[in-house]
This record gives structure tokens, C-alpha cells and sequence, in this order.
């Protein structure tokens, strides 16, 4: 049984020293260090789920995260405010379950490529059916493989928070193990098997390159061992609300930029969140934009009260690592955001406008890789010394900065790649693709 006491823990990764400033609980400087780092600021120009559009009211992925940060906050607080004080720890509040919860809602996407979801497939697709990307990944172990076969935005995410921003290769943002644990969807390493039964084993989302930091986060954390692998875990408790706080706004708010982009009338996203905002049509003043806008926040403050009221109920299940759903679907709404997430699905993501913006968006990425992975290739065969590289091959290392630290191994130096490849927004990524191909000089 996990127990709130080691959950909560404010010990910093790869820090053993720190302590809390000023004012500032450990958990609000997690805040803080994510708000201000460079990949949380590139999520301004990527795609949340529809690539380039040019409508400017329409949520991009940095929206989205702070909107679901906000959401998360609400949720942690709500929560806290019943467990915190039964707690009886010195400066636990309500508001720390609340900052732990806004923190991994902050980061859920951090790790999320150019073109949303489009891009995420053409990263995995190169390495699994290219012959150039089967080809790079010849001679790594078969997890290295995996990995890479199986490229997901939570495992970058988590390689992104712990080794790429800040104090690189050093625990990175150094961010508390609390926040860490609810920022991890997916506490699996791809050495362990996925169980059906248990959507925190759903994907791989913890690399290779970054299992001993998870292994120690774990430990601190008392996260409960899932099979004899020792290489997957129960979620973090609060993980449940912060992946709550993502399907309350994308189901909602799809509906409501779906509207707005004309995939949906007003009628049908009204018929679609009038059942969750249980308010009478009478209260629906003002222009269709201005009724979405009191449709969609009656909606989601009735959903953070009813996931909010789930996670109380299942709690002990929570603690036990035992939970195997998600608390939304223990809600009085599952329904109807099942509706809001079938009609998304069936009539806004697979709009003309949407799938050729993707096709584009991916023959982007498989370009750039198909381009940037000469690197590691020459690496290889100069024993991963960049001082041998000549040519296209080292102004193409020094771009991407593998002509920095010297990476291990093909492994290392392949990750390296996709983190330039995955870290780059949409239109950096259509930018560098035209002007390597001498198509924009």
C-alpha cells in the first residue's frame, strides 16, 4: 500500500541538498522551473489538434497545457483539502496537492513532437518501416530498439524534465519526486510487458537513457512494483488527476474549436455539452461563440466536481495500485464525454483541412530524419569522436549539437537526433526542412 507521506516527497532529483525558498513551497518552485524553460515555451508553436491552422483563436499546445495546468490545480486542491488535513505533515496544505497536480499538467505535452500526434507516428514509423531506420537501429539491444520503434511523447517528456533542460545530464530541471511521479502516465520501461488490464502499463513511458532516474524516484516515492521485472510500477495517485485534467479539456474544448473552425454546427456542440453543464437553454445568452464559452466552463466545473468526488471514493483502490480505470469513466458523465470524444473523433480529426496538414507535417519529419540520422551513422564509424567528422556530416552534427557532449553509443547518439527532431515546433520544422533541401534560401 502507497502511503501520502512518501508520495508527497519534496526531495529534488539528483539533489539531495535542496531546500525550499523563501515563500516558496518545493512544489511552487517545480512551477515555476517548468513555466520558464525552453521546451515549455515552444509548445506556443505546436500543433495541439489542428497543425498550422491560422485561426489564432484556436488552442495550440502551450494553451492547452495551461489550461489543463488549471484545471489540475482545481482538481490537487479539492482533493487536498480532504486528505491534507487528516495528514497531520508539516507544510502539506490543500494548495501542495494542488501545485503537484498544476506542475505534471504544466509538462504532460512537453514532450509532444511537431504536428501533434501526426508527428509522433512519423517518428515511430520511420524507425519501425524504413529501411534507413531499421537499418540505424541494427546493433542497439533490443529495449534501445524498442524505444525508438516505439517513440512516445510521455517518454520524452519525462527525458525532457529530467536530462535535456536546465542542468543537462544532471537531473535536468531537478524537479521534486512528487511532481515526477504524477507527471508519469506510464511508470513502464519497454523491458517490462504491458498488462491489458492496467492503463498505466498502456505505453512505454520511460526510455532506457532515463530508467535509473525513474528507478530512483520509485524508491523515494514507495510507487507499488507491478510483475517481476523491476522495470514498471503503480501510477503516482495524482497522475490519475492530472491525465482527469487533460480528458476534461480536450473533450470539451475539441467540441468547442470544432465549432469554431466550422466541423460542427452550433446546434450539435450545444446538444453535445448542455447534458454536462446542466444549465437551462435560457442562460444561454449572446452570440454561438459566447454560449460555447458558458456551455464549456459549466461543463468543465461540473466534471472537476464529479472527478474530484471519484478520486475520494476510490482512494484506498488509488493507494493500493490496485485502481485499473480512469476517473472520469467513475463519473455520472462518462457518457457524455464518451459522445464528445466519438464526435471529435468522427467529425473534426478527420477533416480534409486536418489530414492534409498532418500528411504534410509528417513528410516533414521523415525528411528531416531521414537527413539528420547521417550523424550517428558517421559517429559510429568514427567511434563517437565528433572531431572526425568532416563535411555535410559535422555542419550537420554541429546543428543539431551533437558536436557537444560525446554520446555513448548509437543508442545515445540516435536519441539525440529525435530529441532535436521532437523538440522543434511546426513551423521550425517546415522551415529547416525547405532550407536543407535548398528549397528556401
Amino acid at each position: 500500500m502507497m502511503t501520502w507521506p512518501h508520495l508527497l516527497s519534496s526531495q529534488r532529483l539528483s539533489r539531495a541538498d535542496a531546500l525550499s525558498s523563501k515563500g516558496r513551497s518545493s512544489f511552487q518552485q517545480d512551477l515555476d522551473r517548468i513555466v520558464f524553460c525552453s521546451a515549455f515555451r515552444r509548445l506556443q508553436n505546436k500543433t495541439q489538434v489542428h497543425p498550422l491552422t491560422h485561426n489564432d483563436n484556436i488552442r495550440t499546445r502551450l494553451s492547452h497545457s495551461v489550461e489543463v495546468a488549471s484545471v489540475g490545480r482545481s482538481l490537487g486542491t479539492i482533493v487536498g483539502s480532504a486528505i491534507a488535513p487528516r495528514l497531520k505533515l508539516d507544510g502539506i496544505t490543500a494548495d501542495s496537492f494542488g501545485h503537484i497536480v498544476q506542475a505534471a499538467c504544466l509538462a504532460h505535452d512537453i514532450g509532444n513532437p511537431p504536428f501533434g500526434h501526426a508527428g509522433e507516428d512519423a517518428i515511430k514509423d520511420w524507425f519501425a518501416t524504413t529501411t534507413a531506420g531499421q537499418t540505424m537501429l541494427k546493433g542497439m539491444k533490443s529495449a534501445e530498439r524498442h524505444d525508438l520503434e516505439n517513440f512516445d511523447g510521455n517518454a520524452q517528456g519525462f527525458r525532457i524534465l529530467t536530462q535535456l533542460e536546465q542542468r543537462k545530464w544532471s537531473g535536468g530541471l531537478q524537479l521534486t519526486h512528487a511532481a515526477l511521479g504524477a507527471f508519469t502516465k506510464y511508470p513502464r520501461a519497454s523491458t517490462a510487458p504491458a498488462q491489458k488490464s492496467y492503463p498505466g502499463s498502456k505505453k512505454v513511458g520511460i526510455y532506457q537513457s532515463e530508467l535509473d532516474y525513474f528507478i530512483a524516484i520509485a524508491d523515494s516515492l514507495k510507487l507499488q512494483p507491478q510483475g517481476k521485472s523491476g522495470a514498471a510500477w503503480s501510477r503516482h495517485p495524482l497522475a490519475y488527476l492530472m491525465e482527469a485534467a487533460d480528458d476534461i479539456c480536450y473533450s470539451i474544448i475539441d467540441i468547442e474549436d470544432g465549432a469554431a473552425l466550422g466541423h460542427l454546427t452550433y446546434q450539435e456542440a450545444e446538444n453535445i455539452l448542455l447534458p454536462i453543464a446542466r444549465i437551462s437553454k435560457r442562460d444561454l445568452l449572446g452570440s454561438s461563440g459566447e454560449k460555447l464559452s458558458h456551455l464549456r466552463a459549466k461543463a468543465i466545473g461540473n466534471l472537476v466536481n464529479s472527478v474530484a468526488e471519484a478520486f475520494l471514493h476510490e482512494e484506498k483502490s488509488l493507494l493500493s495500485g490496485n485502481f485499473s480505470a480512469e476517473l472520469i469513466d467513475k463519473t455520472r458523465y462518462a457518457e457524455n464525454v464518451a459522445l464528445a470524444k466519438q464526435t471529435a473523433h468522427e467529425q473534426i480529426f478527420i477533416s480534409r483541412e486536418k489530414t492534409v496538414r498532418e500528411l504534410a507535417g509528417a513528410s516533414v519529419i521523415t525528411g528531416l530524419l531521414d537527413m539528420l540520422t547521417a550523424v550517428p551513422v558517421a559517429l559510429a564509424a568514427s567511434k563517437f569522436d565528433t572531431s572526425r567528422l568532416k563535411g555535410r556530416t559535422a555542419k550537420l552534427a554541429r546543428l543539431t549539437g551533437l558536436d557537444g557532449p560525446q554520446p555513448k553509443n548509437l543508442y545515445h547518439a540516435t536519441l539525440r537526433i529525435t530529441d532535436y527532431v521532437a523538440g522543434m515546433t511546426d513551423r521550425f520544422a517546415t522551415d529547416l526542412y525547405r532550407n536543407l533541401r535548398g528549397l528556401a534560401m
